[in-house]
């Protein structure tokens, strides 16, 4: 099998894996893996309050699994260069992104997600 269908289907797995949210749903973790996420109190009262059905926790990970699906799809369209993603600069031109090996002075792209976060976070609250 070629790499590109490898890595294609290694993130259907990671998909699968990660919309598996039942027992997050029916016990909430007090902490998450990232603490910018983690729950509030009335968060988790709220979750300990419902009534989870095998019916509901398969509907919640089917919408959940359809959303990460979409987010990938999403970053894919961006790699791939047949959507944009939003400039500050009008001028600017995006042609997509190729993915190649990695250099010894680079930085690995799962670090920069979440340090990057943080720049995301400023520059889409900066009017609030």
């Amino acid at each position: 099998m070629d790499s590109r269908q490898l890595f294609l289907r290694e993130i259907h797995n990671i998909i699968k894996e990660y919309s598996e949210v039942g027992e997050q749903l029916k016990q909430p973790p007090k902490e998450l893996s990232w603490e910018e996420f983690n729950l509030t109190k009335n968060e988790i009262s709220a979750l300990d309050a419902q009534k989870f059905t095998d019916e509901s926790i398969s509907a919640i990970e089917k919408i959940v699994r359809d959303n990460i699906m979409g987010a990938f799809h999403s970053a894919f369209c961006l790699l791939d260069g047949v959507s944009d993603p939003v400039s500050e600069n009008d001028e600017d031109i995006w042609v997509g992104l190729k993915l190649e090996e990695k250099q010894e002075d680079e930085e690995f792209l799962h670090d920069e997600l979440y340090s990057s976060y943080w720049d995301w976070h400023e520059s889409n609250n900066k009017d609030k």
